[in-house]
């Protein structure tokens, strides 16, 4: 659904989307993933800024079904 959330992210959203008045924009959390473009040893948060409420909640509906590269234990079975 958004390439640099699949790039960059691992899970499922880590809260309902939040609006940042400062910003003026509507935010989904996720927690990083481990990448090559990664330098540091600890993981963050990333926060993935949307225009409208439908559209930060749209991301959060959708990865919260289908969060990123997590593998379930079905899906381990059938590769080993």
């Amino acid at each position: 659904m958004n390439d640099y959330i699949e790039a960059v992210c691992i899970g499922k959203p880590l809260g309902l989307p939040e609006y940042n008045e400062e910003s003026e924009q509507w935010e989904v959390h996720f927690e990083e993933s481990p990448t090559p473009w990664h330098p540091y040893d600890t993981i963050d948060m990333i926060s993935h800024s949307c225009s409208s409420a439908e559209e930060a909640c749209e991301i959060y509906n959708y990865y919260n079904q289908n969060p990123i590269n997590e593998e379930t234990e079905e899906h381990e079975e059938t590769t080993n």
